[in-house]
């Protein structure tokens, strides 16, 4: 949920089909959307979730070169096929966004590929 006046924001919720809530359609996940074939969370703003610090953060597939997305991690089906056979949660990665200037600069130091 990404509306920060709701009490689950931030967080995934399992909708009862016989009892949808109002807030239902304007919260759900599109369905059908290609971008969405394949997400992987990124855990920011948990623990608890604070409204107005960002939520509904994923890596998803990339729209197009030319198009933004509202705060995610966008990349190529390819990549982000690649990235889901190699990450394993029990290895508790970390995901770090640098500059290329800062990331040539803490590379070898913090032993970044």
């Amino acid at each position: 949920m990404d509306d920060p006046r709701l009490p689950h924001y931030n967080q995934h919720v399992r909708v009862d089909p016989e009892n949808i809530p109002s807030w239902f359609e304007s919260q759900r996940m599109r369905l059908g959307d290609a971008a969405y074939k394949w997400l992987l969370e990124i855990r920011h703003n948990t623990n608890p979730p604070q409204p107005g610090y960002g939520s509904a953060i994923f890596f998803h597939v990339r729209r197009g070169p030319d198009r933004p997305s509202a705060g995610c991690t966008t990349m190529a089906v390819e990549n982000l096929e690649n990235m889901i056979r190699w990450i394993r949660e029990e290895k508790r990665p970390y995901y770090v966004l640098l500059p290329k200037a800062e990331y040539d600069k803490v590379r070898k130091s913090w032993g970044l590929p």
